[in-house]
């Protein structure tokens, strides 16, 4: 026999859903892998995790910022300097 309340659940936007990212599909996964594919989707919905061809696009898009800095000479970036240093200190760290 069927509860109503579990049919009244059932429908679309009764429930607050936990992820950002929305719609979500049920989908069948071995239990064995459960937790560790749910804590890597919280994880993605969470944006903490990067794929490597964004990670990649990311990092590209930095030194392309600084090497504007440098051509446009901007404080600091007018010869080789430590500010460069730093910033690419920086770069390295976001990426690893």
């Amino acid at each position: 026999m069927v509860s109503l309340n579990s049919l009244r659940n059932l429908k679309q936007g009764e429930q607050p859903t936990k992820w950002k990212n929305t719609p979500t599909k049920a989908v069948r996964i071995p239990v064995i892998f459960e937790d560790k594919i749910l804590a890597y989707a919280h994880q993605l919905d969470d944006e903490l995790i990067l794929d490597n061809n964004s990670n990649n696009r990311n990092v590209q898009i930095l030194l392309e910022i600084l090497v504007k800095k440098i051509e446009n000479k901007e404080l600091g970036y007018k010869t080789i300097s430590k500010q460069i240093f730093l910033d690419l200190k920086n770069i390295l760290n976001e990426v690893g």
